[in-house]
C-alpha cells in the first residue's frame, strides 16, 4: 500500500512515516523526528522584529518589569498571522498592546512609537512601517518573511528525509495540527514536492488529539515500531589492546580487563514487532552491586563501543538494589516494546527469579 510521511505541525514539528498494512495496522518505516520550527518559531521571528522596533532599552525594561506585555504581544501576533497568505495584496495588520507603547514613552519621554516608521530587523533588512490606530501595518512580503525560516527548515528536514533509503517510495505527505492550516506552510510544502500528494484533514488542529484518542482505544493499531535509541548494558570484558582502548584498562581479580563497555542489546531504527520480545542476551553477574546490577544505557550512535561517548546516557539498574538475585550465575535479558513503553525483563534460571524495568518511548 501507499507510504505515507505524516508531519504533525503545532508549535514544533514532529514527523514520521508509515505504511498502512492490508490488514488496516501501521508499520512505522521514520520513528519520530523533527524541530523547533513550528508555530513557535514564526512567533519568535515576531518577537524579535517587535523587540528591533522598540530598541534594547525598552526590551530590557519590559523584560525586567513587565515581561507579560511580550506574551500580549504574542497573544495578538498569534491571531494575526492565519491571515498572512503568499502573494496577498493586503497590507498585514497586528494589534499593538498599549503598554507597549507605554513602556516605550517611559524609556524616551515625548517620543510615540507610532512616530516610527522604518524598523532595522536582526537580518539588518530595512522594513517600512506604519500605525493605523492600534494596528501595526506591513507590506504583505515583509509579513511573509516571519516564515521564512520556518518554512525553509521544514522543507529542508523533509527533502533529507525523502533521501533516505526508508523515506523512498513515499507519496503523500499529510499534515496535521495548527500549523497545518498556515496558507504559508502549505504554499512551500505544495512548491517544493509538486509530485507529493497533500492531504490536509478538516479540522487538521484537532486530528493530533483525534488520534491519540483512537489509538488510546485500539493501540494494536501499530503493529511495527522503530527503536528510539540504541539500547545496551555497561559491561567490562578481558582487556584485548587490538581493539580496546588504553585508558578503560584495569586490573581486578589477577586479570586484566577493559571496563565501559557498551553490550547492544538493539540499535537506533532497527525495526520491532510491537509486543514480542527480541532475541535474548546472556549476562553474567560477577559481583552484586551496592547499588544495583545490569545497568542499562541508551545511544543516539547505531554502533557506540562505550558506554561514556559522547551521545550515550545512563538510564538505570535493571536489577535494583537488594534484587537476590545470585552471584557468578547468568542472567537472559529481553526486550520487549509494547504499544507506550519498552520492557526489559531479566529472568535467571537458577534462582528462577525475574525483574521488569518499564520505560517510556
Amino acid at each position: 500500500m501507499p507510504l505515507k510521511l505524516l508531519l504533525s505541525l503545532g508549535g514544533t514539528i514532529d514527523i514520521t512515516a508509515h505504511e498502512v498494512l492490508n490488514d488496516g495496522t501501521v508499520r512505522e518505516l521514520i520513528k519520530a523526528n523533527g524541530g523547533d520550527w513550528g508555530g513557535t518559531s514564526v512567533d519568535r521571528e515576531y518577537l524579535d522584529f517587535i523587540k528591533c522596533l522598540i530598541g534594547n532599552s525598552v526590551t530590557q525594561s519590559i523584560q525586567q518589569n513587565a515581561p507579560h506585555v511580550f506574551f500580549e504581544v504574542c497573544r495578538d501576533f498569534e491571531n494575526a498571522k492565519r491571515t498572512i497568505k503568499p502573494e496577498a495584496d493586503m497590507k498585514f495588520n497586528v494589534r499593538i498592546p498599549s503598554q507597549l507603547g507605554e513602556a516605550y514613552a517611559n524609556v524616551f519621554p515625548g517620543k510615540d512609537l507610532r512616530s516610527k516608521e522604518i524598523i532595522s530587523t536582526k537580518r539588518k533588512k530595512q522594513v517600512s512601517i506604519s500605525f493605523l490606530g492600534d494596528k501595526l501595518r506591513l507590506a504583505p512580503k515583509d509579513a511573509e518573511d516571519f516564515f521564512a525560516e520556518s518554512v525553509k527548515e521544514i522543507i529542508l528536514h523533509l527533502r533529507n528525509l525523502l533521501r533516505q533509503k526508508s523515506g523512498k517510495g513515499i507519496s503523500t505527505l499529510i499534515l496535521v495540527g495548527g500549523f497545518a492550516e498556515s496558507p504559508m506552510l502549505i504554499q512551500g510544502i505544495k512548491s517544493n514536492f509538486p509530485n507529493m500528494r497533500i492531504i490536509i484533514p478538516q479540522e487538521a488542529a484537532w486530528s493530533v488529539l483525534r488520534g491519540a484518542v483512537i489509538f488510546g482505544h485500539d493501540p494494536s493499531l501499530i503493529k511495527e515500531r522503530r527503536s528510539k535509541y540504541t539500547y545496551g548494558i555497561g559491561v567490562f570484558d578481558q582487556f584485548d589492546p587490538t581493539i580496546h582502548d588504553e585508558k578503560y584498562k584495569y586490573e581486578e581479580d589477577g586479570e586484566t580487563r577493559c571496563d565501559n563497555l557498551f553490550s547492544k542489546l538493539i540499535s537506533i531504527d532497527d525495526p520491532v514487532t510491537v509486543g514480542e520480545y527480541r532475541k535474548t542476551e546472556i549476562f553474567s553477574l560477577n559481583k552484586i552491586g551496592r547499588k544495583g546490577n545490569l545497568k542499562l544505557y541508551t545511544s543516539v550512535s547505531s554502533d557506540p563501543r562505550y558506554v561514556v561517548e559522547k551521545g550515550c546516557s545512563s538510564v538505570g539498574y535493571i536489577l535494583s538494589a537488594g534484587h537476590g538475585f545470585l552471584q557468578n550465575e547468568n542472567v537472559e535479558v529481553m526486550m520487549r516494546f509494547g504499544e507506550t513503553e519498552v520492557e526489559i525483563k531479566a529472568h535467571q534460571p537458577k534462582s528462577k527469579k525475574t525483574a521488569i524495568y518499564y520505560l517510556g518511548q
